[in-house]
């Protein structure tokens, strides 16, 4: 397999059929500008960013966001003057009108022309094989993937702009996480489907990326066995543990030591009876909302579609990797198409923007459901999940068939009417803990005390919060946790809702639950035994068996 940047199909023709004109963008690097097959010499700097930023936000941006991210430092109506200079000399040095706008907005207009860009061609070749793996198996898919500059963005390109500098940095960082997340997947299945020689060519690849994705350590192993390189396997465990020592100080995680283990064991097996390990995880999808894409997985079927958001920390493929957590999909799933979403900013959804808020985690929900071609979900929202599934039903009712909120909070931060969220210095204090013991993990005695004595339970919740976030991101995470204000919409909700509260939870204290349960009308409040924060943890199946009840009870009614 080839591992070169694959630019030549850039150029295998002109113009497309029919006698559309094709603008290509390449922005991997320095950007640089093809119309049908040509070079354009388009000079500006700000004519090139300008591109660049409306290609990959692929909607219709405001003249004055784009005025402020180019000018930063101008007077808005200077700003917006040069925007208007600017788009006249980039349309005719292109020689047509790609640059489209009306009085408040601009945007790429590909009625008569098509335009591609080799940095969107990775971002979907990457979404196209996480949502479906055997596409790993499609030579032009991996191709992209594997090139040695599939991650990079506008690399060696600057603007003397903080604001676009933000956004780049921003951008690159989301287009080498995704590249990662699919070179993980491909290789995962590459492994599952006898494929160890191209297997090892993606895990490795991915390990250049990420030197701490156990996905990729793992699939290394697994291929190196499948190869039979002993000699590769030890060599593989042991720069893995070396790493883990040197960045964080810990030893290799429970999977990467059962991995280690059945490759071994798989060695010392003929060639002709090694098995293939299975898949580790289902299908992640996407759906496209107005600022991004948000991730999910679905399992089961039915007429009763259940989207599930977790807590704070959220990621698909490290849930997936939970046997308690897969058990209660299961479980849920036998009845109903279950949905489990990670919101953006959190987990496999993209990064891009980076907005925390109840009203984001709305249009993330409403995106799912379009994606899913359903007009109406039940929501099971834990913590602050939870208080967005509140948000959503408020503002749609009637895309909404039932509540059922476990562990949530109206809240995140403590006012005098509402004593049982942290104060400002407690949110301060836990970001500052987080922040300086990041890598380990963090808070598990708080939100798991019966599971602080499992290691195996310790390894996986620490490779959860490195991979729910960044440890820049936390920030933001909490900021949007203690800015989360949900106790108006409370009186006004009119749909079926399940109150479950554990009563000696520590993250959600009962009072909590009370509040909620009194103030949603008729809302029914179950009290269950137990002190984890965490659904999947303690007495499970008396949390289950509530709200298979509750969604029996109401299908009856309805």
């Amino acid at each position: 397999m080839p591992t070169g940047t694959p630019n030549d199909a850039m150029n295998a023709a002109p113009r497309e059929p029919g006698g559309r004109r094709r603008v290509d963008i390449r922005c991997k690097s320095y950007p640089t500008i093809q119309v049908d097959g040509q070079p354009v010499a388009l000079k500006l700097k700000r004519g090139l960013a300008l591109l660049v930023y409306l290609d990959e936000l692929a909607r219709k941006v405001a003249r004055t966001q784009l005025a402020e991210t180019l000018w930063p430092d101008a007077p808005p109506d200077t700003a917006r003057a040069r925007l208007r200079r600017l788009c006249h000399e980039v349309n005719g040095v292109l020689g047509l009108d790609l640059v489209e706008g009306d009085a408040d907005a601009l945007w790429l207009d590909t009625t008569e022309c098509s335009v591609q860009s080799d940095v969107a061609r990775v971002r979907q070749s990457a979404q196209q094989l996480l949502g479906t793996p055997n596409e790993a198996r499609s030579h032009e898919t991996l191709e992209h993937l594997l090139a040695s500059d599939s991650h990079r963005v506008l690399d060696g390109f600057e603007l003397d702009s903080d604001v676009f500098s933000a956004w780049q940095d921003v951008r690159r960082s989301e287009q080498e996480r995704l590249v990662a997340r699919a070179l993980s997947r491909a290789a995962e299945h590459l492994c599952a489907s006898g494929q160890p020689a191209l297997a090892a060519e993606a895990a490795a690849r991915l390990i250049a990326l990420d030197a701490l994705a156990d996905m990729g350590h793992a699939a290394l192993l697994t291929a190196r066995s499948q190869l039979g390189d002993a000699a590769g396997v030890e060599a593989a465990y042991f720069a893995c543990a070396e790493v883990l020592r040197n960045e964080l100080g810990i030893r290799p995680s429970a999977n990467i030591e059962t991995t280690y283990a059945d490759a071994r064991a798989q060695l010392a097996v003929r060639p002709e009876q090694r098995t293939t390990r299975p898949s580790l995880s289902p299908p992640i999808r996407f759906a496209d909302s107005a600022d991004g894409s948000v991730a999910y997985l679905e399992l089961g079927s039915g007429d009763t579609t259940l989207v599930i958001l977790f807590g704070l920390w959220s990621h698909l493929e490290v849930s997936w990797e939970e046997p308690r957590i897969r058990a209660i999909l299961d479980r849920l799933s036998r009845s109903m198409r279950v949905v489990l979403v990670d919101r953006r900013g959190t987990g496999l959804s993209d990064r891009i923007n980076q907005q925390q808020s109840a009203r984001a985690g709305v249009e993330d929900i409403d995106a799912v459901r379009r994606a899913l071609g359903v007009e109406q979900v039940w929501l099971l929202g834990n913590s602050v999940g939870g208080a967005i599934a509140i948000e959503y039903a408020s503002v749609f009712p009637t895309r909404v068939q039932g509540l059922m909120l476990y562990g949530t909070g109206a809240r995140g931060t403590w006012a005098p009417d509402y004593p049982w969220a942290l104060t400002e210095q407690q949110q301060k204090k836990w970001l500052h803990e987080l922040q300086s013991s990041w890598g380990g993990a963090t808070s598990l005695a708080q939100f798991a005390p019966s599971m602080v004595d499992d290691q195996a339970t310790r390894d996986w919740w620490a490779r959860m919060l490195r991979q729910s976030a960044s440890k820049n991101g936390i920030p933001l995470l909490l900021r949007a946790l203690g800015g989360t204000d949900v106790c108006a919409r409370l009186p006004a909700l009119q749909v079926p809702t399940l109150v479950l509260q554990r009563k000696d939870d520590l993250i959600v204290r009962e009072g909590a639950g009370r509040y909620l349960a009194s103030h949603i009308p008729g809302a029914q409040f179950v009290l269950l035994e137990g002190i984890d924060h965490p659904l999947w943890y303690g007495d499970t199946s008396a949390a289950l068996d509530e709200m298979e009840r509750f969604v029996q009870a109401h299908r009856q009614v309805s």
